[in-house]
């Protein structure tokens, strides 16, 4: 680790589910960060749901528009359509909206182009961005993960649009990481806790149900993906920090900029 970097020394916990933290870990660690996992989420197909899933997507000729909430809708819907070989061609008469930058990239794998994309990263605005592009009665298709808000579907149809709401993954809590967790708080090992969902605070707060380790809590800079979060947060008596966009990118630039000053 070379001297002089912003991060130098600083101690960041990662809480998002282990498929997602290699990018964040490099980050942290290319600003001289020490990147330490706790993944507090386990993230698997629907499988439950998987003729649901099959008999949806084999019809995705009766929708107008496709909607993403998150990188990995877009990964676990891409890889239902390999295990069954549905042509991503099947996609292409579809009005494309995500929720963010990322997951519009990764939408590209799809062969869409998004066109619909909101200014701030959350549900709530991207309700507003479809509904001001596209026309009322369209016939969407809404990719997420169980765990997401309910706020773009219930929106959607009271705005008169014949929504169809398709789980794709689902976000487990994974409390193996717990002790792990509990020493670091303990022995006052962490500078940073990022949160990157409202089910990574809630997984993270369900390991602290008891008091005696909020004091040491209180010592640590908690940084938050979006105002969402840092709104679940606020119920546990926590507040974070948060980027002016809602990327892991500024939440690391923002940790740079408290070290700066």
């Amino acid at each position: 680790m070379a001297a002089g970097l912003p991060l130098q020394g600083k101690r960041v916990l990662i809480t998002r589910a282990q498929a997602q933290v290699q990018e964040f870990i490099d980050k942290i660690e290319s600003a001289g960060g020490v990147a330490i996992t706790a993944p507090l989420l386990e993230i698997r197909a629907n499988n439950v749901n998987e003729q649901a899933i099959k008999a949806t997507i084999q019809n995705l000729r009766s929708f107008d528009c496709i909607v993403f909430t998150s990188v990995n809708g877009v990964t676990f819907f891409q890889s239902y359509l390999d295990k069954w070989n549905i042509s991503y061609t099947k996609l292409d008469h579809l009005i494309a909206a995500s929720v963010g930058r990322k997951t519009s990239k990764q939408m590209e794998q799809l062969g869409l182009a998004v066109s619909i994309i909101p200014e701030e990263y959350v549900a709530e605005k991207l309700t507003e961005s479809i509904t001001k592009n596209l026309k009322s009665q369209s016939r969407v298709l809404v990719i997420r993960g169980n765990l997401a808000r309910p706020v773009l579907v219930t929106g959607l149809k009271r705005n008169g649009y014949n929504v169809t709401d398709l789980v794709v993954y689902e976000t487990l809590h994974n409390m193996n990481e717990a002790e792990k967790l509990r020493k670091y708080v303990q022995n006052d090992k962490l500078d940073y806790i990022t949160f990157t969902s409202s089910s990574t605070v809630d997984s993270f707060m369900n390991v602290f149900k008891q008091d005696e380790l909020h004091e040491n809590l209180k010592k640590v800079t908690f940084v938050c993906i979006g105002p969402i979060t840092n709104d679940t947060l606020k119920e546990y008596g926590f507040e974070g920090i948060i980027p002016a966009s809602y990327t892991i990118e500024d939440m690391i630039k923002l940790m740079i900029e408290l070290e700066q000053r």
